[in-house]
């Protein structure tokens, strides 16, 4: 499938890119998977004990539906679903 890359730059001071970096310095930061519903994921995903951030989907770049896996339960990865 195809895949993109995203380049972040906190313009915040105090957002959580900065907060990212201060203490984990440059490098991934998350991994995201596009997904068909993601309402439908999450409820699967929590089903499955998987600890959610986002229990709800909110508003992401580009008016796409996101949400975010807890790192806890990813393997320190923080894993968001994007629907577009």
């Amino acid at each position: 499938g195809d895949s993109e890359v995203e380049l972040l730059e906190s313009i915040d001071p105090d957002g959580p890119i900065a907060r990212y970096l201060e203490k984990k310095g440059e490098g991934i930061q998350h991994i995201a998977f596009c997904v068909d519903n993601v309402e439908a994921s999450l409820k699967e995903l929590k089903e499955k004990g998987i600890k959610l951030i986002d229990e709800k989907p909110r508003k992401g770049a580009g008016g796409a539906k996101i949400a975010f896996l807890h790192p806890k339960s990813t393997n320190g990865v923080l894993v968001e679903l994007c629907e577009k």
